[in-house]
Order: C-alpha cells, then sequence, then structure tokens
C-alpha cells in the first residue's frame, strides 16, 4: 500500500514539475530583499492565495521593522491530532533590481536567479507538498502548520518568538532550508548564533596638532578583533566573524568611538558559553 501510495505521490509530482518550476520563477520574479518590508506584500499575497485555494485558515502578522510573518493550519482539523510545523523564509539577501544583472535561467536542468536557492525553491516544495495531499486525497499523520517569515536572513528577530512557541507544542518539524551542498542532503541540525555589538570608547583630539591628547578607539578595536578571531575552532564548529565595523568622525581627528558587530557560531550550549564568556571578558 505504501509503495503504491509513493508512486502516486512521484507521479502526480513529475506531471507538475513544468507548474513547479513556473510558480517558482513568479516568486523569484517578486523580489524580496529583508530589509524593505513593502517589497514582501505582493509574495505574501501570492502564498496566502495559494493557500486559501488549498483550504487553509491564512493570518499576516506585520513586522514593526520588517515584512512580518504569514502563519497557516486547515481550516478543518482535528484538534486532537499533532502537528507538523513547516517553516520557511521569503526574504533574500538580494536587493531590488538584482534581477536586471542575474536574470532567472534554466541552464542543464537548474535554474538560476536571486532567492531560488535560499530559498524559494523551499517554498514551492511546501505548497506543492500540500497541492499533493489535497489532489491524491490524502491524510496527513500530523496537521501541516505553516509559518513563513520574512526576516530570517537578519535574524528572525521580529518572528522569533512566534517560532519558538509554535515549535513548542509541534510533534516535529521541517525546515524548509535548501540541502548540504550539491548532494541534495536533508539538513538535520543548524548551528546555535550570537550576535554582539562591540563600542569602544576613546578619546577625540585633533590628529595634527594634539594627537598625544587623542585616544583612538579604531585602534583599540583593531587589537581586539584579533582577540576574536583567535577564538575561532573549526574543528569544533565554532566560528567566530567580524562582519561589521565603523568608527571615527573625521580623517583629522583621533577617533572617540568605534563600533563591531560579531556573528558567533556553535555547535552546543556549553561552547556558545565558553565563547561569550571569552567576549564579555575582553
Amino acid at each position: 500500500m505504501k509503495n503504491a501510495q509513493a508512486r502516486d505521490i512521484l507521479t502526480y509530482l513529475k506531471d507538475q514539475q513544468s507548474y513547479m518550476e513556473g510558480f517558482l520563477k513568479e516568486l523569484v520574479a517578486l523580489e524580496s530583499p529583508s530589509r524593505d518590508p513593502e517589497a514582501q506584500d505582493a509574495l505574501f499575497k501570492m502564498l496566502g492565495s495559494e493557500l486559501y485555494q488549498l483550504d487553509f485558515f491564512t493570518l499576516r502578522i506585520e513586522g514593526e521593522r520588517t515584512g512580518g510573518y504569514l502563519f497557516a493550519r486547515p481550516k478543518l482539523r482535528d484538534k486532537k491530532k499533532k502537528i507538523q510545523l513547516l517553516i520557511g523564509h521569503c526574504d533574500t539577501v538580494w536587493e531590488k533590481e538584482t534581477l536586471h544583472k542575474m536574470p532567472i535561467m534554466k541552464l542543464d536542468g537548474k535554474l538560476t536567479g536571486p532567492g531560488i536557492y535560499d530559498m524559494k525553491a523551499g517554498l514551492t516544495q511546501m505548497i506543492f507538498a500540500l497541492k499533493t495531499l489535497d489532489e491524491l486525497q490524502l491524510a496527513a499523520p500530523l496537521t501541516p502548520v505553516l509559518l513563513i517569515n520574512s526576516d530570517e536572513e537578519v535574524g528572525s528577530f521580529e518572528s522569533g518568538r512566534t517560532i519558538e512557541r509554535l515549535a513548542k507544542i509541534s510533534n516535529r518539524a521541517y525546515i524548509m532550508e535548501p540541502p548540504l551542498g550539491l548532494d541534495g542532503k536533508l539538513k538535520t541540525a543548524r548551528k546555535g548564533i550570537g550576535r554582539f555589538t562591540l563600542t569602544v570608547e576613546g578619546k577625540a583630539a585633533h590628529a595634527g596638532l594634539d594627537p598625544t591628547k587623542g585616544v583612538n578607539a579604531i585602534v583599540e578595536l583593531s587589537k581586539i578583533i584579533q582577540q576574536l578571531y583567535a577564538m575561532n575552532d573549526h574543528e569544533r564548529g565554532i566560528t567566530v566573524n567580524v562582519g561589521m565595523i565603523e568608527g571615527g568622525i573625521s580623517p583629522n581627528v583621533v577617533a572617540p568611538t568605534s563600533t563591531a558587530v560579531v556573528d558567533v557560531r556553535v555547535t552546543s550550549l556549553e561552547d556558545g558559553q565558553i565563547v561569550s564568556d571569552k567576549i564579555f571578558g575582553l
């Protein structure tokens, strides 16, 4: 029975391949950079329309600084049935107008374009998985519940709490991120993330007239950055990256302030605590 069902699913999806590609192209054509909340509207409407046709209840929660997120669940459901959480994001790292220099193309059976890999292909898989259940009249063993956010690439700082609440009441979750590498392997775990902002305060002085009266915050920050990079331990999966720096007020003034934003990735809570302690102990 299961083998026959699997064949039916595979046959249906093969028949749907051109529709899936068309759907994916539409998603990609709706450029949706993380830092442009209004850019998310059209994409959320498209996804909401598809889910509505599948008889899903949808709720769009607008963000304060982001495009917010979309929650969806079947209108008719057994409240006693456990939950299968499906999570995806519709924001991308690509700015608007990227399509002009990186158009949607198909070459050697592969589609390319801004946001296809990460992760509008995952959203397409999500929608067509639900379409398959509906079309073949298959009963899912768990109730599918969806959360699609628009702030993943910038840290999920507005949608994170909702994701945590849904995860706590779910039996299992699929995060529809792209696979690891080109072999199509499923990701079964993600590293923990830490974000730190370091601010160094120095003392301003004229760089030509009174340089010795100043304390250069940029120079001090450069020393701290070397200490941060010494915390990297790739064998244990610990990565520490300084991704943004700024400082100073003028080329002819000894810099009174400087700031660095640090991204930390770890594979365990223990390592996260160790790195945090080191950073706070600088």
